[in-house]
């Protein structure tokens, strides 16, 4: 009898889908008597610690959020606990955001503990490891965190990340000789991440870019504008803004601009690192994703009339 009760006991399940904390230092007793406040055991409480004193040999009990599911028994809420299995949580960075924009992310993000909301980016570069500017070397991604992981990790995670992508598509590069640096490719990436979200078209992007900087015309990136200006820039770009001077103004300024101006993805980069492979030295957008390229200024202006309103 007693063992057909204690068969029934160990049967039992927790009847309900929860989410449960484990702090560090918690041991099997202030776990099952939490669980018991809640009335969240499977089975009487002292099962629950005699089950776990026996199989204690399989492991400690570990820090973390666990999501319990309404169909485990005493042995599957000690497995879960003893595995480290915790609730991952997940941070989407789109190509093209910058670093502004993933500061902002991190902060919104729920049980993520915020350890550089009052470092500038300048300070958080360095704390990253990086001597430049921080805007482009993060690797757009999807990332994973747990409950107490910081914003400083998962940023760290996606510098490494753009990194090595960086470096390995550095290594396979094509014609870039306007290219010297990885940082040089990084910056060409990021406005071509800006100028198009149109696959085919990225590489005809890239062709213009290096055939201007290798012409030494001026690469007249309207993105780049729009980087530069900053909070200045409310949504329409006008001709005036084009003849305002700022570091990343390539209308005013010839060459690269002395940083990237988002976080590319690696299509982009390779697109960037394929050299020239066209003759164009202009494009304009059509209003439906793609761009119209050009080989001569009075096709790009013909262009321009068709597709495109004149910017004020």
């Amino acid at each position: 009898v007693a063992s057909t009760l204690i068969y029934l006991e160990l049967s039992k399940t927790v009847g309900r889908d929860f989410v449960f904390d484990i702090s560090q230092g918690s041991n099997l007793i202030t776990i099952s008597d939490r669980l018991s406040e809640q009335d969240s055991l499977p089975s009487h409480e002292a099962i629950f610690k005699a089950v776990g004193l026996l199989t204690r040999d399989r492991g400690q009990i570990l820090a973390g959020q666990y999501q319990v599911t309404a169909d485990m028994t005493v042995f599957e809420l000690l497995r879960l606990f003893r595995s480290g299995k915790v609730i991952q949580y997940r941070l989407i960075f789109p190509e093209g955001w910058t670093v502004s924009e993933w500061r902002n992310a991190l902060g919104k993000a729920p049980y993520l503990t915020h350890t550089t909301a009052r470092l500038n980016d300048i300070q958080l570069a360095q704390l990253l490891g990086l001597a430049g500017p921080l805007e482009g070397w993060l690797f757009p991604d999807t990332y994973q965190y747990a409950k107490g992981d910081t914003d400083l990790q998962v940023l760290s995670r996606a510098y490494e990340q753009m990194k090595s992508i960086l470096t390995a598509e550095w290594q396979v590069r094509a014609g870039t000789d306007q290219l010297k640096t990885q940082a040089d490719a990084l910056i060409l990436a990021s406005i071509i991440e800006k100028e198009t979200g149109f696959a085919a078209d990225r590489v005809k992007i890239a062709s213009v870019f290096h055939n201007r900087l290798k012409l030494a015309m001026k690469l007249q990136s309207d993105p780049t504008v729009i980087y530069g200006l900053g909070a200045d820039f409310h949504g329409d770009l006008k001709r005036s803004h084009l003849k305002t001077d700022t570091a990343y103004n390539t209308y005013t300024r010839p060459g690269l601009p002395p940083g990237a101006i988002c976080s590319p993805g690696r299509a982009s980069i390779q697109a960037a690192l394929a050299g020239s492979n066209h003759q164009y030295l202009y494009f304009v957008a059509m209003g439906d994703g793609r761009s119209y390229f050009s080989l001569s200024l009075a096709e790009h202006n013909r262009a321009v009339d068709q597709y495109q309103r004149k910017v004020q």
